[in-house]
């Protein structure tokens, strides 16, 4: 695989990863609303409903399709084994968004746990890709 090929790949996972984090925020957002929590509590059918009246719920699935048709390329590109670990930067990203734009509390001993997934993905990084 040429650099430009890697290149475009790894911009192809963060563009995955990136719309999954977005996704992910805008449908918490969505459904911490009173309103929506309301909803929720009156059973199955009111998730079907939530997304259909909900636009960020929408935008959030929108922004996974896109995330996932990213990833279909990737997939086509290099070896699942070693692709897959990067999706773990889901984690890194969606801790650093629920404490700096969500305001959740996060305890010390999560942050060692992101930390080993990001030694995790440094070295399987290091492997090469296929």
């Amino acid at each position: 695989m040429g650099s430009e090929q890697f290149l475009s790949t790894l911009l192809l996972i963060g563009l995955s990863v990136t719309t999954s984090v977005l996704g992910q925020t805008a449908i918490k957002v969505s459904v911490s609303q009173p309103h929506s929590q309301n909803m929720l509590a009156t059973g199955p059918l009111a998730v079907v409903q939530l997304i259909l009246q909900s636009p960020l719920v929408l935008v959030g699935l929108a922004l996974y399709g896109v995330g996932a048709l990213a990833w279909i390329v990737v997939l086509s590109r290099w070896d699942l084994s070693y692709a897959y670990p990067f999706l773990a930067l889901n984690f890194v990203l969606i801790a650093l968004v629920s404490r700096l734009v969500l305001g959740e509390s996060i305890p010390l001993i999560r942050w060692a746990g992101i930390a080993f997934i990001c030694a995790g993905i440094v070295l399987i990084s290091r492997g090469g890709a296929s």
